[in-house]
């Protein structure tokens, strides 16, 4: 039938593996012939034979890897024979989260000028591998299409030539094996059930960075002072370390003498604010048809709000065992001045209340990098024990100093920093700081996840197929505690392990594999 074209454009990695046979034709010919019929499980594997020359040879299993469109396509099939069916193990994986496509609908057609045959299965036979199936009719160069159809997305991969061989001597004959002895074999369905990713090399725009450390620190008005609004005993409500609320009472102060002279204030201001409403309302008409001066009208509303505040304040605050205190803020108690039962007078302080919303991060730099301080313009922070750095931007944080000076008491220079408090900061906790400064050319620079180190090397896995892996030493320029720049060992277009390595790294060590050519 014709196909569909489609234009597309894409990088492969291929690999060849051999693998006994018991009779490849025997086994094309026992299979299906109907060429739209979905594909199903045969092992291409068996005893070594004869072949009819009295040579012994071993049948190839070729795979490709491709990329397109947010996903991988990890492909095995038997090499293609004239009149022979072949059958595909078609390995779909989404990029964006490494998992199997679970559902879609696969197309593999070969193209040949304006013929072809095409193949389609409706779902996968398990999670991520399909299993469509060709019965090439001539040998020759063809161009090999895979359509993916499926609710996550679509894609469309190109192989373009790919050969359809006489027989399977020739088949043998022809291809000449690939592989690499030091690659690590890391099946798909091991990928797809661990926290597994990989990414492309590429040159990227990277900053010099100033590794220090930080401090945290509560910024200046995120602590209050609570004091005493009347003299008199105090009777604590809250513990030292304890969360609140604005307006949750804190204490109450009470005593001999001081319910009368409550009574008496709240009284006075009472009378107060009446008489400034009564001023008020009076005046107000007389405002309007202008029989008194608007400066006098305005002084008497003043009036009338201030003692309106006071009055409804004191009115709060005033119960029958005496005055409340109440938080001003949300926060937590991070000082008790006094003890439960003192006596204090109007203004003692009581508490200090921190309110961790808001923190600054202290950090110093070298007096040899003062000339790249005025330049730093954004910052990472480890903190102990989290897996990724938090940025300034997930704080929504900013630089609030970095003047390039010391005094006789520090002679670092200090470069200080304010955020949003996201749960992972304490004040007095101690950081790693990587603050970035000034702008470099474009440079190879990947994940600091993919990066493994050992004995002071660093390594990374590539990818050099579908499911094999090959350790690579690399040299790191610099790192800014997200991102590692590459000196030495890896270049544009190659595929590394950015999740996972360290699965792969096992792996390496649990000793034989399984053989390359299984079945899933």
């Amino acid at each position: 039938m014709a196909p569909e074209l489609f234009n597309f454009s894409l990088r492969d990695m291929k690999t060849i593996k051999y693998i006994p046979i018991i009779s490849l034709f025997a086994l094309f010919t026992s299979c299906n012939d109907n060429p739209n019929s979905d594909g199903h499980s045969h092992d291409v594997a068996g005893e070594q034979v004869q072949a009819h020359d009295d040579h012994a040879h071993e049948a190839v299993t070729i795979s490709y890897t491709l990329f397109a469109d947010g996903y991988e396509l990890f492909v095995e099939f038997p090499a293609l024979v004239a009149g022979g069916r072949s059958e595909f193990a078609a390995h779909f994986t989404q990029l964006s989260n490494y998992k199997p496509v679970a559902e879609g609908i696969v197309t593999v057609s070969i193209i040949k000028d304006t013929k072809g045959i095409r193949n389609r299965v409706e779902s996968p036979s398990s999670p991520g591998i399909f299993r469509p199936a060709i019965q090439p009719k001539e040998s020759g160069t063809y161009k090999m299409l895979f359509e993916l159809n499926s609710p996550s997305g679509n894609a469309t991969f190109e192989i373009p030539d790919v050969r359809v061989y006489a027989n399977e001597d020739e088949a043998a004959h022809a291809i000449q094996p690939e592989g690499d002895s030091e690659a690590v074999t890391f099946l798909k369905e091991q990928a797809w059930k661990a926290q597994f990713a990989t990414q492309e090399v590429t040159p990227q725009p990277h900053y010099s960075v100033i590794r220090t450390s930080g401090k945290v620190k509560n910024q200046p008005q995120a602590e209050t002072t609570v004091n005493a609004q009347a003299e008199g005993t105090v009777n604590l409500m809250t513990i030292l370390g304890e969360t609140v609320k604005k307006g949750e009472l804190l204490a109450v102060i009470s005593g001999a003498g001081i319910e009368n002279n409550l009574s008496r204030r709240l009284q006075e201001s009472k009378i107060a604010f009446e008489k400034s409403k009564a001023d008020h309302n009076r005046l107000m008409p007389l405002a309007d048809e202008q029989v008194v001066s608007q400066k006098d009208f305005l002084e008497v509303r003043a009036r009338y709000r201030q003692d309106s505040l006071q009055f409804h304040q004191m009115a709060s605050l005033v119960s029958q065992n005496g005055i409340r205190v109440t938080a001003p803020s949300n926060g937590y108690i991070s000082e008790v001045k006094v003890g439960n039962g003192n006596f204090v007078q109007s203004g003692s302080p009581l508490f200090s209340l921190v309110n961790e919303s808001r923190i600054l991060i202290e950090t110093y730099v070298n007096q040899s990098d003062f000339q790249q301080v005025s330049k730093i313009f954004d910052a990472h922070f480890s903190v102990s024990g989290k897996e990724n750095p938090v940025t300034l931007k997930e704080i929504q944080g900013q630089i609030e100093s970095k003047n390039a000076f010391i005094n006789e008491g520090n002679t670092r220079i200090p470069v200080t920093f304010s955020g949003r408090n996201n749960g992972q900061f304490m004040p007095g906790m101690f950081l790693e700081a990587f603050l970035k400064t000034g702008a470099k050319e474009e440079t190879l620079v990947i994940p600091l996840s993919a990066v493994i180190e050992e004995q002071g090397n660093y390594f990374v896995f590539v990818q050099t197929g579908g499911e094999s892996f090959v350790k690579r030493e690399i040299e790191l320029a610099n790192y800014d505690g997200i991102h590692a720049e590459i000196k030495k060992g890896l270049k544009p277009g190659e595929r590394i392990v950015t999740r996972g390595a360290y699965q792969i790294k096992l792996a390496s060590m649990a000793g034989e594999l399984p053989l390359h050519g299984h079945t899933h």
